[in-house]
């Protein structure tokens, strides 16, 4: 009887482990860590290139995935000659040079967007688009109608997955053994429901480590790792706060104020990666 009790024990245990959400649920629960209304971002960012490292401060403004405005300003090696401002307002990216303010599409590899959706529905639908997840993933399930119709169905395209120290939903297919090339894939945390690793189809990988809790319901992470290529880029958030609803006019393109300037990273070794990294992801 106590070896049936034990085995009981084991199965049940097992079959507890083995549940995994849904994906609507999962993304349901992961937007609502994004807080609400709008944020200042201040972090360092650092690029390193051989023996030489730099480093340049982002200020952001955030108000969702769609609309955000930065900021970068360089330490004091750029003696006030590096200084960039990026609009980002429905899928479009706005800069100004001379007194012109022009706009393109956002680009694909935007990756500040996945820290900070709001709406669950948005999340899955940029998900399809890089195939991480089908496009039904999002739809609601109908409800069973008898009890014997209540069965776990397992999707094929979330698995647990060890990333980060801790467990995660892992989205996307696994990459076989024989593929060089990594297939896309996001991992979000099982207990806190919080982005801790990003692969996109061009094989940029975002992961964010030590996340806190701020203003308004908001997770986000105190360190994040930047990798593509052979470049590797890490980020160490200085400040998050809540900001009055007056603060949505600096989301106008109008509100631009300081033009491009590239010049304080002409001649630098990191000049490159660093051009690569403000046009590839922001």
């Amino acid at each position: 009887m106590k070896k049936f009790i034990l085995l009981l024990s084991v199965v049940v245990s097992a079959q507890a482990w083995a549940y995994i959400p849904p994906t609507r649920t999962i993304l349901q629960k992961t937007v609502e860590n994004a807080g609400s209304g709008i944020y200042a971002i201040e972090q360092e960012v650092q690029f390193s290139n051989g023996d030489d490292t730099l480093s340049v401060k982002e200020t952001w403004l955030i108000d969702s995935d769609r609309t955000m405005r930065l900021t970068v300003t360089g330490g004091k090696d750029l003696q006030n000659n590096f200084r960039l401002q990026f609009l980002y307002n429905g899928g479009q990216k706005w800069s100004m040079t001379g007194n012109n303010r022009k706009s393109e599409k956002a680009p694909d590899d935007f990756l500040e967007k996945y820290l900070n959706f709001r709406n669950a529905e948005i999340f899955a639908n940029t998900l399809a688009h890089f195939k991480i997840i089908p496009t039904t993933a999002y739809n609601k399930k109908a409800l069973p109608r008898t009890g014997a119709e209540i069965k776990y169905e397992p999707e094929t395209w979330v698995r647990y997955s060890r990333t980060g120290g801790v467990v995660n939903y892992a989205l996307g297919i696994p990459t076989p053994v024989e593929k060089e090339i990594n297939y896309p894939g996001l991992w979000i945390e099982q207990d806190q429901f919080v982005v801790r690793k990003l692969r996109l189809p061009s094989q940029v990988e975002m992961s964010a480590d030590n996340y806190n809790q701020f203003a308004k319901n908001l997770s986000y992470p105190r360190s994040r790792t930047i990798r593509w290529g052979n470049n590797t880029v890490t980020i160490r958030l200085i400040s998050a706060s809540a900001r009055p609803q007056t603060a949505v006019s600096l989301f106008q393109p109008s509100s631009l104020d300081s033009n491009l300037k590239w010049d304080g990273i002409s001649g630098l070794p990191a000049k490159d990666v660093v051009t690569e990294f403000y046009t590839r992801f922001r």
